[in-house]
């Protein structure tokens, strides 16, 4: 099993030296040797950001000593919240760490324990001559090989899911309230169906342990590519 996942705009700040991959280590430099040349509305385009205080705060994190993290313990957010990762089980956690893959928008699609330095980069933002549409179309072959012959349980938020579909056949989850599509905050119900596959390992009786997590199966459509399935949530 390969679980895709969205990274998080919101990032924890490492405490401990790690040493870092040669490729995270050159899309590193390539962020901070931007980052340390751009003006104020350059950052605060990437960044997201609009006051001052917050870019020259993340300005002073990122010139101190390139601490990292564990891909899924540096990101910060409502799927990572939803996810609870610290209360899982020690094999549960292993399996998460072995089995899910975030698609980071600077250093592509990264194994939920490969160790990763802060930054502050807003979704779908390019930077000098980086993009991440283009790095991903670059990386095509390498995702297929890092999936392998696994069978794939997308999670990833929509602008993830076009940088990337699956060659083999997936299963992707919607999530209704009253009836209609939840866009936003559909970001921590994928957390909570990561936690779930995290503690089954596998698909057998998902839709009985979603019901227990307040989600409901409404119905399954098979596609040629992929199975859907959709859910109320309370």
């Amino acid at each position: 099993m390969k679980i895709l996942f969205s990274p998080s705009e919101n990032k924890t700040i490492p405490t401990n030296s790690h040493i870092l991959s040669e490729k995270i280590k050159a899309h590193y430099q390539l962020y901070l040797d931007f980052v340390c040349n751009a003006s104020m509305s350059e950052l605060s385009q990437i960044m997201g950001y609009k006051k001052e205080a917050d870019i020259l705060k993340t300005l002073s994190i990122l010139q101190k000593e390139a601490f990292a993290e564990s891909a899924l313990l540096l990101y910060d957010g409502v799927a990572y919240d939803a996810l609870d990762f610290e209360t899982l089980k020690a094999n549960q956690q292993a399996f998460l760490m072995e089995h899910l893959l975030i698609f980071s928008n600077l250093f592509g699609v990264v194994r939920a324990k490969e160790f990763l330095p802060f930054y502050k980069l807003k979704q779908g933002e390019g930077f000098g001559a980086f993009s991440t549409k283009a790095y991903y179309q670059e990386i095509q072959e390498n995702i297929d090989e890092l999936i392998g012959d696994d069978f794939v349980i997308d999670l990833r938020a929509e602008f993830y899911k076009k940088l990337y579909i699956p060659k083999e056949h997936y299963f992707d989850f919607e999530f209704l309230k009253n009836g209609k599509k939840v866009s936003h905050y559909a970001k921590y119900y994928r957390g909570i169906v990561a936690r779930v596959l995290a503690q089954k390992q596998d698909l057998k009786n998902l839709e009985k342990d979603l019901e227990n997590a307040g989600m409901k199966c409404v119905q399954i459509k098979e596609g040629k590519r992929c199975t859907t399935f959709i859910f109320e949530v309370s």
